[in-house]
């Protein structure tokens, strides 16, 4: 995670680019058994399902898996489509815990009360390294030195490790999960979706854009 706030080299973080991608497919995952759905009782359906899904991977601390599906039935193809006033008091919920204002105030408190074993959001961690790497020099300026150069700035350095060291915390706790098979085939790895353009091809099937009068 350090390398790609510096770098973004994927040969240097083959394991991030991994998580990275399988954050993206479930989203996308969720956000095609939703908008092939063909009627809008059995979307909201959908809807409602992985709303359920939402509380219990927010329980388990699972906040990484939480976001992938809340980016779904969030996201624009998803969001513009007419919902009943029940479906969307649900999410209402969890958009205010993902809200980004105030540096994702509430995310960060509701993680720092969280007990392990714990997931977070890698998204918001890399962004918080990237955000120290990118506004603090690594050597101190000679200003501030009497002159002297190639003196590491130890101030950066102590807010890398503090991002950095929040993680490990979570590592030393596992998750005591049995693996049932049958689930893992319903989800295929979640390699079967749709893409963007056809996702949004089906949102505007379902509910045409209104064309402005010229």
């Amino acid at each position: 995670m350090l390398w790609w706030s510096k770098e973004q080299d994927e040969k240097k973080s083959p394991n991030l680019i991994a998580f990275t991608e399988h954050f993206n497919n479930v989203s996308y995952w969720v956000r095609s058994l939703v908008i092939v759905q063909p009627s809008q009782k059995e979307r909201e359906k959908f809807f409602l399902k992985f709303v359920k899904v939402m509380k219990n991977l927010r329980k388990m601390g699972n906040f990484n898996s939480y976001l992938a599906v809340l980016s779904a039935l969030d996201s624009g193809p998803i969001r513009r489509l007419d919902w009943s006033k029940t479906v969307q008091e649900h999410l209402k919920e969890h958009i205010s815990v993902m809200d980004s204002s105030h540096s994702f105030k509430n995310y960060r408190t509701l993680l720092a009360e969280t007990k392990p074993p714990c997931l977070p959001y890698i998204g918001l961690v890399l962004q918080d390294l990237t955000f120290v790497h990118v506004g603090n020099t690594d050597y101190l300026p000679k200003s501030l030195c009497q002159n002297r150069s190639n003196l590491l700035n130890f101030g950066k350095r102590w807010q890398q490790f503090a991002i950095l060291d929040s993680i490990r915390r979570f590592k030393i706790w596992t998750y005591s999960l049995q693996r049932d098979e049958k689930i893992l085939r319903m989800f295929g790895k979640f390699k079967e979706f749709l893409n963007e353009d056809d996702i949004w091809e089906r949102s505007e099937t379902i509910k045409p854009r209104m064309r402005k009068n010229k």
